[in-house]
């Protein structure tokens, strides 16, 4: 099970975004196009969008939801595989790493050391 929760930490323009990916058809689609878009130009890939109410309380619950857990850097990404272990990436990750959860399998972590 993975959880899309757009939340609105970094610049002026992050709500709009998150709004962006949060109202999209497609959320995955969008936050693909996003994370595209923070590798090649650090701003993102999705266009901003003037947020409806809804998508201001859903992403203000996410970012509470964020402040809970103690995590202070987004994106992280927490998952529950069909075996039920559950995992946390912290940070930009690899579309690979995704692919795995996808399927079922816990992503291995292809980063090199710094």
């Amino acid at each position: 099970m993975i959880l899309l929760c757009p939340l609105v930490i970094h610049a002026a323009s992050s709500l709009d975004k998150a709004a962006a990916i949060l109202e999209s058809e497609n959320p995955a689609h969008a936050l693909a196009i996003d994370f595209q878009g923070v590798m090649q130009n650090g701003s993102g890939g999705v266009r901003a969008v003037v947020p409806s109410d809804q998508a201001r309380a859903s992403i203000a619950r996410n970012l509470q939801l964020l402040m809970q857990t103690g995590n202070d850097i987004v994106p992280d990404l927490v998952f529950r595989l069909p075996d039920g272990h559950v995992g946390m990436i912290r940070g930009l990750f690899p579309a690979s790493a995704l692919d795995s959860i996808i399927a079922g399998q816990m992503p291995h972590n292809k980063r090199k050391p710094k």
